[in-house]
């Protein structure tokens, strides 16, 4: 008898102590706010578009020999911010939905994956170092480089726009 009662008790402190423990938790929607990333891609996307505009005219594979340093520093860069942005926790599907939405107001295409800054800093790499192959072997036309360039700003704004909603 004396255990039933006991039992009625304690049973309803341990639940509200339960309770009291899980309200105190927070759920992670997204991943942090990391300035440091965000510094990076600024420097780096700064970076991307000034090599863009010293080649507009096109380039030749004569003088590949002087550009392969600035390819491999943006490869570099992208593919290093691709490592920091999948260290963070991987956000849930709200936040990537509001991120979306916000791009498809901006006419930008939506962000898939589970990583997706990571994703774009990976494409933006793979991108770079197409153009870099295209380059050493042919030499890039005006209109080639408009794609590469039309592409990498594509996946520059996705990651730009991720990153910086994180922020909020």
């Amino acid at each position: 008898m004396h255990f039933k009662l006991l039992c009625q008790k304690i049973l309803p402190l341990q639940v509200l102590l339960v309770l009291l423990a899980f309200s105190s938790c927070e759920a992670t929607l997204a991943p942090a706010y990391d300035q440091a990333i965000v510094g990076k891609v600024t420097e780096s996307s700064d970076l991307a578009m000034r090599f863009f505009a010293e080649v507009d005219g096109g380039t030749t594979n004569e003088s590949f020999a002087m550009r392969e340093p600035i390819y491999n520093t943006l490869i570099g860069a992208f593919e290093s911010l691709k490592l920091q942005a999948k260290a963070r926790p991987v956000p849930n599907n709200t936040a990537l939905e509001k991120i979306n939405e916000l791009l498809k107001s901006k006419g930008s295409g939506a962000i898939s994956g589970e990583y997706p800054s990571a994703f774009a800093f990976e494409q933006i790499a793979l991108t770079f170092k197409k153009m870099k192959e295209t380059d050493r072997e042919q030499g890039i036309k005006p209109l080639a480089l408009q794609a590469f360039k039309g592409q990498i700003e594509i996946f520059l704004d996705q990651a730009i726009t991720y990153e910086s909603f994180l922020k909020r």
